[in-house]
């Protein structure tokens, strides 16, 4: 709707005055009033465009409203004030508007204006399972990646491995261990080591597979079983978020970053440019020349590089691929990591807004009133597994963006089990099953939607067919703001808008069939409509329930 009077206004100007201001209408607002007495749809273009123009906000308004009085779409246009202009719609507006609802892929836009963006989301440790946080996480990436794919940007998916430094080494020893155990030997676990019944697993295949493990040399038989569990963990993570229904463009190893001389090469880099210095055998970046609160070591007096180091090269990586902004999704307490990473970039040469960071909030799960807060695999956390099994995909992934990413999630594994109106998905998917038995029953009754008899529709149909078409500003919104949350809470709005308009008109009416087919064309627009939203989401949209 928006787009279309921000044509019309363009087009306006450029019979008046002879220019394309289509970028300063751009900026302007289209919403509706505070009060209907004042139309449909109210603009501030003219303020925007007396800058452009020189010339007063107020006889612009005069000459917009002046040239598109004559328009089909509206009934009427007036000035209020001192240069807004409010547009009052006109039923020939909605018709047109709701084929385009029902015939078009309405939603898709091209805010993005191709720029690449390489998002990179859940990038978990291969060092066990995929926990509820990961899911989260994942969820959020693959939504939002979704939708800026749908507004115009050209987007990369990316999990980024995290496959080399200590965190590895912890867990070829914690297999290693197990393998002692279980071959009768009592050792004591490390503080830190890798618990639950996961580490057991991959120790009795690693036995199966290499029977001498067990008497190995300890270095080369951790180094092994660090090798080998990585990789075991690393397919399970592939397939809970294949089961998830997350995909990733590119599968990036930091182990490559140094096999390839990556890290080398970028600190090499920032040496050149003299950034980098020693100090007490450690070497520095000088990180707070770029907003950093401290400089940060990027290899250690013992000769090994940091975590630092390799984030450092892995960015210049993803900045020397083209993309024209960095979306990472972090865990929150990964929150203080963000201005070195930017320093970082910033030292490198590009600006540190070219990273942007989206920090993912803790999920609780509650059950019969109770959390639940580990699972027997895992040991000290509830898998994303476990949850899937518990309630399945659909509730997985709609229940984690019921609330912004960056704010705590509480999941009650009852109601998202639920079927009533309180669990949202069944609210949004009950819509649209809702809306399928209808259409079938009017077919039975000899009645099809149609075109034909769209004048019929009135006011209450005109805000119906506003919110279905409020799906493409929802989108850019999701993509500007990076707040995929934004698509679930329009679903259940156009779920609960749908629902009261149904209870109170007949949709379907041997008595009146050109009111019902206008009416069933409609219907089958917020289907449509419906379907759209939680195809993006990719969650099913039942025809039956």
């Amino acid at each position: 709707m928006k787009d279309t009077i921000k044509e019309k206004v363009a087009s306006a100007v450029r019979s008046v005055y002879g220019i394309d201001a289509s970028d300063a209408i751009e900026k302007a607002s289209f919403e509706p009033p505070r009060k209907k007495e004042f139309g449909d749809v109210a603009t501030n273009a003219a303020f925007i465009l007396a800058k452009v123009l020189r010339r007063p906000p107020l006889e612009i308004a005069r000459q917009i409203a002046e040239q598109l009085s004559g328009e089909k779409e509206f009934t009427r246009i007036e000035v209020a004030g001192k240069g807004f202009v409010n547009f009052f719609l006109s039923p020939r507006f909605y018709e047109e508007l709701l084929k385009k609802i029902v015939e078009t892929d309405f939603y898709v836009s091209d805010i993005g204006k191709k720029k690449k963006v390489l998002i990179e989301y859940v990038s978990a440790n291969p060092t066990g399972p995929l926990h509820v946080g990961h899911g989260r996480g994942a969820v959020v990436g693959d939504v939002l990646s979704r939708v800026m794919a749908l507004t115009g940007y050209k987007v990369d998916k990316e999990f980024y491995i995290n496959d080399a430094g200590r965190q590895i080494k912890l867990l070829g020893l914690s297999i290693y261990y197990r393998i002692q155990e279980l071959a009768g030997r009592n050792l004591t676990l490390p503080d830190d080591a890798y618990m639950g019944e996961y580490i057991v697993e991959i120790a009795k295949e690693l036995m199966l597979k290499y029977p001498e493990i067990v008497d190995m040399e300890e270095e080369k038989a951790i180094e092994l079983a660090a090798e080998f569990g990585k990789k075991v963990l690393l397919e399970e993570i592939k397939k809970t978020l294949e089961r998830l229904k997350v995909e990733f463009d590119n599968w990036f190893s930091e182990k490559s970053l140094y096999n390839d001389g990556k890290v080398e090469k970028v600190l090499e880099f920032l040496k050149e440019k003299g950034l980098i210095y020693e100090k007490d055998g450690a070497l520095w970046l000088k990180t707070s020349q770029f907003g950093d609160d401290k400089d940060r070591v990027v290899k250690r007096s013992t000769g090994e590089y940091t975590y630092f180091a390799s984030d450092i090269a892995y960015h210049y990586d993803k900045i020397l691929r083209g993309y024209d902004k960095g979306i990472d999704i972090w865990g929150a307490d990964h929150h203080g990591y963000i201005p070195r990473v930017k320093a970082a970039i910033e030292a490198l040469g590009e600006s540190g807004d070219w990273l942007e960071v989206i920090l993912i909030q803790l999920v609780k799960l509650f059950k019969h009133g109770e959390e639940v807060k580990m699972s027997k695999r895992a040991g000290n956390f509830v898998t994303l597994d476990w949850l899937m099994d518990e309630v399945g995909v659909d509730a997985v992934r709609f229940f984690f963006l019921t609330k912004r990413h960056d704010t705590p999630l509480d999941f009650d594994i009852d109601l998202a089990l639920s079927e009533k109106s309180e669990n949202p998905v069944y609210y949004v998917q009950y819509a649209h099953a809702r809306i399928s038995s209808i259409l079938d029953k009017a077919k039975e009754e000899g009645i099809e939607p149609s075109t034909e008899h769209l004048n019929l529709l009135r006011e209450e149909e005109f805000e119906l067919i506003l919110k279905c078409y409020g799906l493409k500003s929802t989108l850019e919104s999701v993509a500007k703001k990076r707040e995929p949350h934004l698509l679930p809470y329009y679903l259940i709005e156009l779920a609960s808008a749908f629902h009261k308009y149904y209870n109170k008109n007949r949709v379907v009416d041997t008595d009146s069939p050109e009111l019902s087919s206008a009416r069933l064309y409609l219907v089958s627009g917020v289907r449509k409509t419906i379907r759209s939203g939680l195809n993006i989401l990719n969650v099913n949209a039942p025809g039956r329930m």
